[in-house]
């Protein structure tokens, strides 16, 4: 799995009709349960990746503009990026794109370990992956001095 995959199954397989995160994402964590282990766990990094390139002080200061970020705000609201496309994806990484600091899309976060979850059949708390880069706010260090 690479970028385009990763952003290919969120518009394709995702059921945008859908109200509610989890609603929409249901056709997604399905999807991926139905992938070898090697592939969830991708898909997982590939989500670190991205959210940690988002991850700045800037984007931080930028996102306060909107309202008052807390670490998990500015969290969800960086995943906001990832659920509506590449190209929205790279304008947020430009700068570009400031609607989405007013938003947040937490529960993409959890896609990889449900689908892990259900394709073991076990307790997603039971996911054996850790993606090499952190998504947690100020994670990315070099962004934040």
């Amino acid at each position: 799995m690479d970028k385009r995959r990763f952003f290919e199954l969120i518009m394709d397989v995702c059921d945008w009709k859908q109200s509610g995160d989890d609603m929409i994402l249901a056709p997604l964590v399905s999807y991926l349960s139905e992938l070898p282990d090697d592939e969830i766990f991708a898909f997982d990094d590939i989500m670190a990746e991205l959210l940690y390139d988002l991850d700045t002080k800037k984007n931080f200061k930028r996102a306060c503009k909107y309202y008052d970020h807390s670490d998990d705000s500015f969290l969800y609201s960086r995943c906001v990026a990832l659920v509506n496309g590449e190209e929205y994806y790279e304008k947020a990484k430009a700068g570009k794109n400031n609607k989405m600091w007013t938003m947040e899309f937490e529960a993409i976060l959890s896609v990889p370990m449900l689908a892990w979850g259900r394709k073991h059949d076990e307790d997603c708390g039971e996911y054996p992956h850790l993606p090499a880069k952190s998504v947690e706010t100020g994670s990315n260090a070099d962004e934040w001095k």
